[in-house]
Protein backbone atom coordinates (compact mmCIF):
# COMPACT_ATOMS: atom_id res chain seq x y z
CA UNK A 1 0.00 0.00 0.00
CA UNK A 2 3.12 2.30 0.74
CA UNK A 3 4.27 1.79 -2.62
CA UNK A 4 1.02 2.64 -4.17
CA UNK A 5 1.17 5.88 -2.48
CA UNK A 6 4.55 6.65 -3.21
CA UNK A 7 4.09 6.01 -6.67
CA UNK A 8 0.92 8.25 -6.67
CA UNK A 9 2.78 10.75 -4.96
CA UNK A 10 5.51 11.00 -7.54
CA UNK A 11 3.18 10.95 -10.71
CA UNK A 12 1.32 13.87 -9.09
CA UNK A 13 4.27 15.90 -8.17
CA UNK A 14 5.53 15.52 -11.74
CA UNK A 15 1.74 16.78 -12.77
CA UNK A 16 2.61 19.70 -10.65
CA UNK A 17 6.53 20.53 -12.12
CA UNK A 18 4.76 20.22 -15.64
CA UNK A 19 2.28 22.62 -14.77
CA UNK A 20 4.24 24.83 -13.01
CA UNK A 21 6.63 25.33 -16.24
CA UNK A 22 5.77 28.71 -17.59
CA UNK A 23 5.30 29.26 -21.34
CA UNK A 24 8.74 30.81 -21.82
CA UNK A 25 10.52 27.14 -21.82
CA UNK A 26 8.39 25.78 -24.36
CA UNK A 27 8.92 29.16 -26.57
CA UNK A 28 12.77 29.20 -26.56
CA UNK A 29 12.08 25.23 -27.53
CA UNK A 30 10.29 26.19 -30.58
CA UNK A 31 12.64 28.92 -31.44
CA UNK A 32 15.70 26.27 -31.14
CA UNK A 33 13.76 23.76 -32.96
CA UNK A 34 13.22 25.98 -36.08
CA UNK A 35 16.10 27.16 -36.07
CA UNK A 36 18.18 24.08 -36.41
CA UNK A 37 15.26 22.94 -38.86
CA UNK A 38 15.93 26.36 -40.73
CA UNK A 39 19.91 25.99 -40.63
CA UNK A 40 19.88 22.17 -42.13
CA UNK A 41 17.35 22.66 -45.16
CA UNK A 42 18.64 25.96 -45.74
CA UNK A 43 22.32 24.69 -46.00
CA UNK A 44 20.61 21.47 -48.21
CA UNK A 45 19.02 23.63 -50.32
CA UNK A 46 20.81 26.69 -50.84
CA UNK A 47 24.62 25.82 -49.29
CA UNK A 48 26.45 24.23 -52.58
CA UNK A 49 24.38 26.35 -54.97
CA UNK A 50 27.24 28.59 -56.10
CA UNK A 51 29.24 25.71 -57.17
CA UNK A 52 26.95 23.73 -58.98
CA UNK A 53 25.37 27.27 -61.38
CA UNK A 54 26.25 27.22 -64.87
CA UNK A 55 27.89 30.29 -65.67
CA UNK A 56 26.96 31.54 -69.12
CA UNK A 57 30.19 32.28 -71.68
CA UNK A 58 31.35 35.88 -72.44
CA UNK A 59 31.78 36.66 -75.63
CA UNK A 60 35.52 37.28 -77.09
CA UNK A 61 36.02 40.86 -78.25
CA UNK A 62 36.43 38.55 -81.89
CA UNK A 63 33.09 37.69 -81.82
CA UNK A 64 30.17 39.90 -83.76
CA UNK A 65 27.68 40.71 -80.96
CA UNK A 66 27.71 44.42 -80.13
CA UNK A 67 27.50 44.70 -76.52
CA UNK A 68 27.47 47.66 -77.43
CA UNK A 69 17.55 60.53 -38.64
CA UNK A 70 15.15 58.86 -36.27
CA UNK A 71 14.34 62.31 -34.46
CA UNK A 72 14.83 65.96 -35.74
CA UNK A 73 17.24 66.50 -33.23
CA UNK A 74 19.63 63.37 -33.69
CA UNK A 75 22.16 63.07 -36.30
CA UNK A 76 21.91 62.95 -39.76
CA UNK A 77 22.11 59.68 -41.16
CA UNK A 78 24.07 59.08 -44.08
CA UNK A 79 23.07 56.83 -46.72
CA UNK A 80 24.69 55.06 -49.65
CA UNK A 81 23.80 51.66 -51.32
CA UNK A 82 25.30 49.63 -48.81
CA UNK A 83 24.00 51.31 -46.17
CA UNK A 84 20.56 51.49 -47.66
CA UNK A 85 20.44 48.03 -48.48
CA UNK A 86 22.04 46.92 -44.94
CA UNK A 87 19.17 48.98 -42.82
CA UNK A 88 16.11 47.82 -45.02
CA UNK A 89 17.16 44.00 -44.64
CA UNK A 90 16.91 44.91 -40.79
CA UNK A 91 13.85 47.13 -40.65
CA UNK A 92 11.44 46.46 -43.61
CA UNK A 93 8.51 46.08 -42.71
CA UNK A 94 7.62 43.72 -45.55
CA UNK A 95 10.93 41.97 -45.50
CA UNK A 96 10.31 41.07 -42.01
CA UNK A 97 6.86 39.86 -42.69
CA UNK A 98 8.34 37.47 -44.94
CA UNK A 99 10.56 36.67 -42.77
CA UNK A 100 8.67 35.70 -40.39
CA UNK A 101 6.36 33.58 -42.93
CA UNK A 102 9.28 31.47 -43.62
CA UNK A 103 9.56 30.84 -39.49
CA UNK A 104 5.91 30.07 -39.41
CA UNK A 105 6.87 27.67 -42.24
CA UNK A 106 9.45 25.76 -40.31
CA UNK A 107 7.57 25.77 -37.26
CA UNK A 108 4.32 23.56 -39.54
CA UNK A 109 7.14 21.68 -40.55
CA UNK A 110 8.54 21.06 -36.42
CA UNK A 111 4.66 20.18 -35.89
CA UNK A 112 4.54 17.81 -38.88
CA UNK A 113 7.72 16.01 -37.96
CA UNK A 114 6.73 15.86 -34.57
CA UNK A 115 3.33 13.46 -35.42
CA UNK A 116 5.38 10.89 -37.50
CA UNK A 117 7.61 10.27 -34.22
CA UNK A 118 6.59 8.79 -31.27
CA UNK A 119 3.90 10.06 -30.04
CA UNK A 120 3.54 9.68 -25.94
CA UNK A 121 0.84 10.37 -23.93
CA UNK A 122 0.08 10.17 -20.03
CA UNK A 123 -3.56 10.52 -18.02
CA UNK A 124 -2.96 10.59 -13.97
CA UNK A 125 -7.08 10.83 -12.37
CA UNK A 126 -8.38 11.06 -8.63
CA UNK A 127 -11.86 11.37 -7.95
CA UNK A 128 -13.62 11.19 -4.48
CA UNK A 129 -17.42 9.80 -5.07
CA UNK A 130 -19.82 10.22 -1.41
CA UNK A 131 -23.21 10.53 -0.96
CA UNK A 132 -25.67 10.20 2.05
CA UNK A 133 -27.00 6.69 1.08
CA UNK A 134 -23.65 5.65 0.39
CA UNK A 135 -19.86 5.07 1.98
CA UNK A 136 -17.53 7.69 0.06
CA UNK A 137 -14.82 6.03 -2.26
CA UNK A 138 -11.60 6.96 -3.91
CA UNK A 139 -11.32 6.51 -7.58
CA UNK A 140 -7.75 6.95 -9.35
CA UNK A 141 -6.14 5.41 -12.37
CA UNK A 142 -2.85 6.17 -14.28
CA UNK A 143 -2.04 4.95 -17.84
CA UNK A 144 1.00 5.55 -20.35
CA UNK A 145 0.53 5.41 -24.00
CA UNK A 146 3.38 5.20 -26.79
CA UNK A 147 2.33 4.90 -30.37
CA UNK A 148 4.27 4.96 -33.92
CA UNK A 149 3.88 5.47 -37.45
CA UNK A 150 5.90 2.39 -39.15
CA UNK A 151 7.25 3.07 -42.33
CA UNK A 152 5.24 0.16 -44.09
CA UNK A 153 2.24 1.94 -42.99
CA UNK A 154 1.29 0.53 -39.92
CA UNK A 155 0.71 2.30 -36.38
CA UNK A 156 2.43 -0.01 -33.24
CA UNK A 157 1.07 1.22 -29.97
CA UNK A 158 1.77 0.23 -26.47
CA UNK A 159 -0.38 0.56 -23.47
CA UNK A 160 -0.46 0.71 -19.76
CA UNK A 161 -2.90 0.93 -16.56
CA UNK A 162 -3.31 1.05 -13.07
CA UNK A 163 -6.28 2.07 -11.78
CA UNK A 164 -7.69 1.57 -7.67
CA UNK A 165 -10.92 2.07 -6.12
CA UNK A 166 -11.07 1.74 -2.20
CA UNK A 167 -13.75 3.04 0.67
CA UNK A 168 -13.33 6.66 2.40
CA UNK A 169 -12.35 3.99 6.02
CA UNK A 170 -9.57 2.97 3.27
CA UNK A 171 -7.36 0.54 1.50
CA UNK A 172 -6.93 -1.83 4.99
CA UNK A 173 -10.84 -1.94 5.11
CA UNK A 174 -10.57 -5.06 2.60
CA UNK A 175 -13.62 -3.56 0.19
CA UNK A 176 -10.61 -2.65 -2.54
CA UNK A 177 -10.31 -2.85 -5.82
CA UNK A 178 -7.10 -2.93 -8.28
CA UNK A 179 -6.52 -3.43 -11.47
CA UNK A 180 -3.17 -3.14 -14.40
CA UNK A 181 -2.53 -3.61 -17.92
CA UNK A 182 -0.20 -3.97 -20.45
CA UNK A 183 -0.53 -4.27 -23.95
CA UNK A 184 1.06 -3.88 -27.50
CA UNK A 185 -1.05 -3.47 -30.68
CA UNK A 186 -0.30 -3.67 -34.20
CA UNK A 187 -2.38 -2.45 -36.77
CA UNK A 188 -0.78 -2.69 -40.44
CA UNK A 189 -2.68 -2.27 -43.87
CA UNK A 190 -1.47 -4.67 -46.46
CA UNK A 191 -2.94 -3.16 -49.66
CA UNK A 192 -4.34 0.01 -49.70
CA UNK A 193 -2.45 2.88 -47.42
CA UNK A 194 0.38 0.10 -47.41
CA UNK A 195 4.53 2.05 -48.09
CA UNK A 196 6.00 4.70 -47.24
CA UNK A 197 5.46 6.87 -49.58
CA UNK A 198 1.05 6.69 -48.91
CA UNK A 199 1.39 6.60 -44.88
CA UNK A 200 3.97 9.39 -44.57
CA UNK A 201 2.72 12.14 -47.87
CA UNK A 202 1.82 14.41 -45.68
CA UNK A 203 5.54 14.45 -44.12
CA UNK A 204 6.92 14.58 -47.80
CA UNK A 205 4.83 17.21 -48.66
CA UNK A 206 5.67 19.22 -45.72
CA UNK A 207 9.47 18.77 -46.59
CA UNK A 208 9.16 20.03 -49.99
CA UNK A 209 6.87 22.72 -49.07
CA UNK A 210 9.48 24.01 -47.02
CA UNK A 211 11.79 23.50 -49.44
CA UNK A 212 9.74 25.79 -52.01
CA UNK A 213 9.24 28.36 -49.43
CA UNK A 214 13.02 28.35 -48.63
CA UNK A 215 13.59 29.18 -52.58
CA UNK A 216 10.42 31.61 -52.63
CA UNK A 217 12.06 33.32 -49.37
CA UNK A 218 15.82 33.99 -51.59
CA UNK A 219 14.04 35.09 -54.94
CA UNK A 220 12.05 37.52 -52.36
CA UNK A 221 15.46 38.99 -51.11
CA UNK A 222 16.88 39.46 -54.67
CA UNK A 223 13.65 41.08 -55.71
CA UNK A 224 14.12 43.32 -52.92
CA UNK A 225 17.67 44.20 -53.21
CA UNK A 226 17.07 45.00 -56.80
CA UNK A 227 14.03 47.50 -55.94
CA UNK A 228 16.19 48.69 -52.89
CA UNK A 229 18.68 50.06 -55.31
CA UNK A 230 16.16 50.87 -58.13
CA UNK A 231 15.02 53.53 -55.69
CA UNK A 232 18.12 54.44 -54.49
CA UNK A 233 19.69 55.41 -57.87
CA UNK A 234 16.19 56.93 -58.99
CA UNK A 235 16.46 59.43 -55.40
CA UNK A 236 20.71 60.39 -56.57
CA UNK A 237 18.93 60.93 -60.09
CA UNK A 238 16.33 63.23 -58.63
CA UNK A 239 18.68 64.85 -56.61
CA UNK A 240 21.37 65.34 -59.78
CA UNK A 241 18.18 66.98 -61.34
CA UNK A 242 17.46 69.37 -58.15
CA UNK A 243 21.21 70.27 -58.13
CA UNK A 244 20.99 70.98 -61.76
CA UNK A 245 17.41 73.05 -61.50
CA UNK A 246 19.22 75.41 -59.05
CA UNK A 247 22.37 75.69 -61.29
CA UNK A 248 20.08 76.61 -64.11
CA UNK A 249 18.29 79.24 -61.84
CA UNK A 250 21.66 80.96 -60.94
CA UNK A 251 22.59 81.05 -64.56
CA UNK A 252 18.93 82.82 -65.39
CA UNK A 253 19.19 84.93 -62.03
CA UNK A 254 22.69 86.04 -63.66
CA UNK A 255 21.59 86.59 -66.53
CA UNK A 256 18.80 88.58 -65.56
CA UNK A 257 21.13 91.11 -63.51
CA UNK A 258 23.12 91.33 -66.64
CA UNK A 259 20.23 92.25 -68.78
CA UNK A 260 18.98 94.77 -66.18
CA UNK A 261 22.47 96.10 -66.09
CA UNK A 262 23.14 96.26 -69.98
CA UNK A 263 19.70 97.41 -69.94
CA UNK A 264 20.61 100.72 -67.62
CA UNK A 265 23.28 101.70 -70.51
CA UNK A 266 20.65 101.53 -73.42
CA UNK A 267 22.47 98.27 -74.76
CA UNK A 268 19.15 96.11 -73.89
CA UNK A 269 15.71 96.55 -74.68
CA UNK A 270 12.67 96.42 -72.21
CA UNK A 271 11.57 93.13 -74.12
CA UNK A 272 15.18 91.32 -73.14
CA UNK A 273 14.97 92.50 -69.44
CA UNK A 274 11.17 91.16 -69.60
CA UNK A 275 12.03 88.05 -71.47
CA UNK A 276 15.51 87.55 -68.59
CA UNK A 277 13.12 88.10 -65.54
CA UNK A 278 10.22 85.28 -66.97
CA UNK A 279 13.23 83.11 -67.48
CA UNK A 280 14.42 83.46 -64.14
CA UNK A 281 10.97 83.28 -62.21
CA UNK A 282 10.36 80.04 -64.44
CA UNK A 283 13.48 78.52 -63.52
CA UNK A 284 12.66 79.20 -59.45
CA UNK A 285 9.33 77.24 -60.46
CA UNK A 286 10.97 74.66 -61.46
CA UNK A 287 13.66 74.42 -58.92
CA UNK A 288 10.63 74.58 -56.10
CA UNK A 289 9.12 71.75 -58.02
CA UNK A 290 11.81 69.76 -58.45
CA UNK A 291 12.59 70.20 -54.12
CA UNK A 292 9.00 69.41 -53.35
CA UNK A 293 9.62 65.97 -55.55
CA UNK A 294 12.78 65.63 -53.97
CA UNK A 295 11.58 65.64 -50.51
CA UNK A 296 8.24 63.05 -50.97
CA UNK A 297 11.17 60.90 -52.86
CA UNK A 298 13.37 61.04 -50.38
CA UNK A 299 10.40 60.22 -47.14
CA UNK A 300 9.07 57.58 -49.46
CA UNK A 301 12.33 55.96 -49.44
CA UNK A 302 12.62 56.47 -45.62
CA UNK A 303 9.23 54.41 -45.53
CA UNK A 304 11.12 51.64 -47.92
CA UNK A 305 14.41 51.53 -45.62
CA UNK A 306 11.99 50.96 -42.04
CA UNK A 307 12.81 54.36 -40.97
CA UNK A 308 10.56 56.93 -39.28
CA UNK A 309 9.77 60.45 -41.37
CA UNK A 310 11.62 62.25 -38.67
CA UNK A 311 14.98 60.81 -39.40
CA UNK A 312 17.09 63.11 -41.39
CA UNK A 313 19.22 61.41 -43.82
CA UNK A 314 21.63 62.67 -46.65
CA UNK A 315 21.43 60.96 -49.78
CA UNK A 316 25.25 60.31 -50.87
CA UNK A 317 26.07 60.85 -54.23
CA UNK A 318 27.24 58.18 -56.45
CA UNK A 319 27.09 56.81 -59.72
CA UNK A 320 25.95 53.09 -60.54
CA UNK A 321 28.58 51.04 -61.76
CA UNK A 322 28.72 49.89 -65.48
CA UNK A 323 29.45 46.92 -67.07
CA UNK A 324 29.04 46.03 -70.63
CA UNK A 325 26.70 42.45 -70.64
CA UNK A 326 28.68 40.05 -73.50
CA UNK A 327 26.75 36.45 -73.00
CA UNK A 328 26.31 34.35 -75.22
CA UNK A 329 22.67 34.09 -75.75
CA UNK A 330 22.31 30.21 -75.67
CA UNK A 331 24.40 29.55 -72.98
CA UNK A 332 22.60 31.99 -70.82
CA UNK A 333 19.24 30.46 -71.51
CA UNK A 334 20.87 27.02 -70.58
CA UNK A 335 22.31 28.33 -67.08
CA UNK A 336 18.76 30.40 -66.35
CA UNK A 337 17.24 26.88 -66.91
CA UNK A 338 19.73 24.86 -64.67
CA UNK A 339 20.26 27.75 -62.22
CA UNK A 340 16.64 29.42 -61.30
CA UNK A 341 15.10 28.58 -57.80
CA UNK A 342 11.85 28.85 -59.12
CA UNK A 343 12.63 26.03 -62.49
CA UNK A 344 14.08 24.00 -59.53
CA UNK A 345 10.35 24.74 -57.94
CA UNK A 346 8.15 24.01 -61.07
CA UNK A 347 10.19 20.66 -61.94
CA UNK A 348 9.62 19.66 -58.25
CA UNK A 349 5.89 20.27 -58.44
CA UNK A 350 5.90 18.05 -61.22
CA UNK A 351 7.41 15.30 -59.46
CA UNK A 352 4.51 15.96 -56.72
CA UNK A 353 2.06 15.38 -59.54
CA UNK A 354 3.62 12.42 -60.71
CA UNK A 355 3.66 11.03 -56.40
CA UNK A 356 0.09 12.13 -56.18
CA UNK A 357 -1.02 9.73 -59.12
CA UNK A 358 0.25 7.40 -57.52
CA UNK A 359 -0.81 8.04 -53.79
CA UNK A 360 -4.39 8.03 -56.22
CA UNK A 361 -3.85 5.03 -57.68
CA UNK A 362 -3.34 3.16 -54.27
CA UNK A 363 -6.86 4.85 -53.24
CA UNK A 364 -8.68 2.99 -55.59
CA UNK A 365 -7.21 -0.72 -54.14
CA UNK A 366 -9.24 -2.54 -51.23
CA UNK A 367 -9.19 -2.13 -47.58
CA UNK A 368 -6.86 -5.72 -46.43
CA UNK A 369 -5.72 -4.94 -43.06
CA UNK A 370 -4.16 -7.05 -40.54
CA UNK A 371 -4.76 -6.41 -36.98
CA UNK A 372 -2.71 -8.01 -33.87
CA UNK A 373 -2.50 -7.42 -30.08
CA UNK A 374 -1.17 -9.09 -26.93
CA UNK A 375 -1.41 -7.63 -23.46
CA UNK A 376 -1.16 -8.83 -19.72
CA UNK A 377 -3.53 -7.45 -16.98
CA UNK A 378 -4.71 -8.61 -13.23
CA UNK A 379 -6.79 -7.40 -10.93
CA UNK A 380 -7.53 -7.78 -7.01
CA UNK A 381 -8.42 -6.42 -3.66
CA UNK A 382 -4.57 -5.54 -2.74
CA UNK A 383 -2.19 -3.79 -5.65
CA UNK A 384 0.72 -6.01 -5.31
CA UNK A 385 -1.42 -9.30 -6.76
CA UNK A 386 -3.24 -7.02 -9.45
CA UNK A 387 -0.07 -6.89 -10.90
CA UNK A 388 -0.62 -10.92 -11.98
CA UNK A 389 0.59 -12.05 -15.90
CA UNK A 390 -2.87 -13.00 -17.24
CA UNK A 391 -2.30 -12.74 -20.55
CA UNK A 392 -4.14 -11.90 -24.02
CA UNK A 393 -3.75 -11.48 -27.53
CA UNK A 394 -5.58 -11.44 -30.90
CA UNK A 395 -4.81 -11.52 -34.80
CA UNK A 396 -7.35 -11.05 -37.17
CA UNK A 397 -7.36 -9.73 -41.14
CA UNK A 398 -10.45 -7.74 -42.04
CA UNK A 399 -11.08 -7.11 -45.87
CA UNK A 400 -13.07 -4.03 -47.12
CA UNK A 401 -14.63 -4.88 -51.27
CA UNK A 402 -15.02 -1.01 -52.38
CA UNK A 403 -18.48 -1.52 -54.30
CA UNK A 404 -18.33 1.75 -55.08
CA UNK A 405 -15.50 4.16 -55.50
CA UNK A 406 -16.94 7.50 -57.52
CA UNK A 407 -15.07 9.04 -54.81
CA UNK A 408 -11.64 7.24 -55.78
CA UNK A 409 -12.01 7.32 -59.02
CA UNK A 410 -12.89 11.03 -59.00
CA UNK A 411 -10.04 11.81 -57.39
CA UNK A 412 -7.73 9.36 -59.64
CA UNK A 413 -8.98 11.66 -62.72
CA UNK A 414 -8.52 14.88 -61.15
CA UNK A 415 -4.94 14.02 -60.40
CA UNK A 416 -4.04 13.11 -63.85
CA UNK A 417 -5.28 16.16 -64.82
CA UNK A 418 -3.53 17.75 -62.68
CA UNK A 419 -0.06 16.17 -63.79
CA UNK A 420 -0.82 16.86 -67.59
CA UNK A 421 -1.55 20.75 -65.92
CA UNK A 422 2.18 20.56 -64.69
CA UNK A 423 3.65 19.48 -67.60
CA UNK A 424 2.35 22.07 -69.43
CA UNK A 425 3.31 24.71 -67.10
CA UNK A 426 6.72 23.70 -66.82
CA UNK A 427 7.38 23.62 -70.93
CA UNK A 428 5.22 27.03 -70.36
CA UNK A 429 7.61 28.32 -68.00
CA UNK A 430 10.68 27.25 -69.63
CA UNK A 431 9.66 29.13 -72.65
CA UNK A 432 8.69 32.23 -71.15
CA UNK A 433 12.02 32.15 -69.48
CA UNK A 434 13.83 31.68 -72.54
CA UNK A 435 12.16 34.74 -74.01
CA UNK A 436 12.83 36.87 -71.27
CA UNK A 437 17.07 36.23 -70.87
CA UNK A 438 16.79 36.64 -74.90
CA UNK A 439 14.90 40.06 -74.35
CA UNK A 440 16.72 41.33 -71.46
CA UNK A 441 20.11 40.93 -73.21
CA UNK A 442 19.02 42.88 -76.48
CA UNK A 443 17.78 45.09 -73.90
CA UNK A 444 21.00 45.86 -72.18
CA UNK A 445 23.04 45.90 -75.59
CA UNK A 446 20.34 48.51 -77.04
CA UNK A 447 21.09 50.90 -73.65
CA UNK A 448 25.03 50.32 -73.95
CA UNK A 449 24.84 52.01 -77.41
CA UNK A 450 22.57 54.22 -76.67
CA UNK A 451 25.03 55.63 -73.40
CA UNK A 452 27.55 55.50 -75.79
CA UNK A 453 25.72 57.70 -78.15
CA UNK A 454 24.54 60.08 -74.88
CA UNK A 455 28.16 60.74 -74.08
CA UNK A 456 28.83 61.84 -77.47
CA UNK A 457 26.01 64.26 -77.23
CA UNK A 458 26.76 65.41 -73.76
CA UNK A 459 30.19 66.05 -75.40
CA UNK A 460 28.60 68.25 -78.57
CA UNK A 461 25.93 69.93 -76.24
CA UNK A 462 29.12 70.91 -73.74
CA UNK A 463 30.41 72.82 -77.47
CA UNK A 464 27.55 74.44 -78.19
CA UNK A 465 27.58 76.00 -74.71
CA UNK A 466 30.59 77.19 -75.12
CA UNK A 467 30.27 78.85 -78.59
CA UNK A 468 26.96 80.35 -77.42
CA UNK A 469 28.48 81.40 -74.30
CA UNK A 470 31.32 83.58 -76.30
CA UNK A 471 28.65 84.46 -78.97
CA UNK A 472 26.29 86.17 -75.93
CA UNK A 473 29.20 87.97 -74.31
CA UNK A 474 29.87 89.20 -78.09
CA UNK A 475 26.22 90.49 -78.12
CA UNK A 476 25.29 88.04 -81.24
CA UNK A 477 22.89 86.11 -79.36
CA UNK A 478 20.62 86.88 -76.47
CA UNK A 479 19.98 84.82 -73.21
CA UNK A 480 16.97 82.97 -74.64
CA UNK A 481 19.65 80.94 -76.87
CA UNK A 482 22.33 80.49 -74.03
CA UNK A 483 19.73 78.73 -71.80
CA UNK A 484 18.40 77.34 -74.31
CA UNK A 485 21.97 75.67 -75.15
CA UNK A 486 22.30 75.18 -71.20
CA UNK A 487 19.25 73.16 -71.17
CA UNK A 488 19.97 71.00 -73.63
CA UNK A 489 23.23 70.23 -71.78
CA UNK A 490 21.62 69.56 -68.65
CA UNK A 491 18.83 67.40 -70.11
CA UNK A 492 21.47 65.22 -71.87
CA UNK A 493 23.56 64.72 -68.60
CA UNK A 494 19.92 63.67 -66.44
CA UNK A 495 19.46 61.25 -69.94
CA UNK A 496 22.75 59.98 -69.63
CA UNK A 497 21.96 59.24 -65.86
CA UNK A 498 18.83 57.84 -65.88
CA UNK A 499 20.47 55.30 -68.71
CA UNK A 500 22.99 54.12 -66.78
CA UNK A 501 20.72 53.72 -63.73
CA UNK A 502 18.47 51.48 -66.05
CA UNK A 503 21.74 49.79 -66.94
CA UNK A 504 22.35 48.78 -64.12
CA UNK A 505 19.39 47.54 -62.70
CA UNK A 506 18.44 45.85 -65.80
CA UNK A 507 21.93 44.29 -65.34
CA UNK A 508 21.01 42.91 -61.85
CA UNK A 509 17.56 41.69 -62.93
CA UNK A 510 19.48 39.66 -65.54
CA UNK A 511 21.58 38.13 -62.96
CA UNK A 512 18.72 37.45 -60.93
CA UNK A 513 16.92 35.82 -63.98
CA UNK A 514 20.55 33.64 -64.41
CA UNK A 515 20.02 32.74 -61.44
CA UNK A 516 23.37 34.29 -60.69
CA UNK A 517 22.20 36.74 -57.53
CA UNK A 518 23.56 35.82 -54.51
CA UNK A 519 22.20 38.11 -51.46
CA UNK A 520 24.53 37.60 -48.30
CA UNK A 521 22.75 38.24 -45.02
CA UNK A 522 23.48 42.65 -45.10
CA UNK A 523 21.20 43.05 -48.72
CA UNK A 524 24.07 43.21 -51.14
CA UNK A 525 24.19 41.11 -53.97
CA UNK A 526 27.82 39.07 -54.97
CA UNK A 527 28.33 38.10 -58.50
Amino acid sequence: MRAAYLAFGIAAILVLMTVACSGSRYARDADREVAEILDVRTLEVLGARKDHVIRPRKLSEGENAKVAEFASNKPMIRVDLNKALQTAVQFNRGYLSRKESLFLSGLGFSLTRFNFGPLVSSTISYIYNDSEAAVGAHNSSANFNVSQILPTGGTLSFTSSVSGTWPEGGISSGQNSFGSSAGVALSQPLLRGFGYEVSHESLTQAQRSLVYDIRDFELFREDFSIMVARNYFDLVGQKETLANEEKRYDEAELDRKKAVAIRSVDRATDQDVFLAQRRAIDSENSVINARADYDRAVDEFKITLGLPLEQKIIIVDAQPPFESVRLDVESAVKAAQHNRLDIHTTRDQLQDAIRALRISEDGLRPDLNLDVSAGLGGSDTTFGRSLKDDYSYSAGISLTIPLQQKAARNSYRSTLLSLEQSKRNLTLTLDRLSLSIRDQIRQLQSQESRIELQGQQITQEMRAVAVSQIRYEAGELDNRDLLDARQALIDAENQLIRLKVQHFIGRLQLLRDLGLLFIDKQGKWVE
